[in-house]
């Protein structure tokens, strides 16, 4: 009389995690493409020589250069020189003057067209209205360029990549689980078996 039995579960079981390979995978792509798209929502763009009043909360902000831009349908791309260009920050109520300094930290972004990197920052105390202006020091010719004011680029930069990796790791972390079940069920099947004297398959 043949006494072979299969184990079970089938290791085409471990196919039941593959749901959570496709769910990892694609709430992977979604997170790090809707996050990049984004990153730049916060961004303020101004065209300097120029000024724009901004409202502004407290917090820190960061100042971006972009090198590649467009601001109401025209283009702007910045291979001159900007040297002499200098940015201030006034406040509209009291004309106090907010301090600006080099960015302590390189961030930068490239996409859809659009690039820049940070070069200065400042840090806004009391919440309200703002004047932001650059402009070239006197005798100074520059070209016309495209500065972006916001805050919270880099964390968001961060959160993106984070929450991206998160989802993809945790979809493959659900094969994973599967297939260690189906492992250890079967592992208990082979044991039973071994020990009922039956012939494994």
């Amino acid at each position: 009389m043949d006494q072979s039995i299969r184990i079970r579960p089938s290791r085409w079981t471990c196919l039941w995690g593959l749901p959570f390979a496709l769910i990892g995978g694609g709430l992977f792509a979604y997170t790090l493409f809707h996050g990049l798209t984004h990153i730049t929502d916060s961004l303020t763009q101004i065209v300097v020589p120029g000024s724009k009043e901004l409202s502004l909360q407290q917090g820190r902000y960061s100042v971006f250069l972009e090198e590649q831009s467009v601001v109401d349908g025209k283009v702007y791309s910045t291979t001159q020189s900007v040297g002499g260009l200098t940015c201030r920050v006034n406040s509209v109520q009291n004309d106090s003057s907010i301090a600006i300094k080099n960015a302590g930290t390189s961030t930068s972004y490239n996409l859809e067209g659009r690039s820049g990197h940070s070069v200065l920052e400042f840090s806004i105390q009391q919440s309200g209205q703002y004047l932001f202006a650059c402009g070239y020091e006197k005798n100074v010719k520059g070209p016309e360029v495209v500065v972006a004011v916001g805050s919270g680029v880099s964390e968001r930069i961060f959160q993106t990549v984070i929450a991206s990796l998160a989802s993809l790791f945790g979809g493959f972390g659900g094969v994973v689980i599967v297939v260690l079940i189906v492992e250890l069920k079967r592992n208990r099947a082979k044991k039973l078996l071994w020990q009922s004297g039956q012939t494994r398959l």
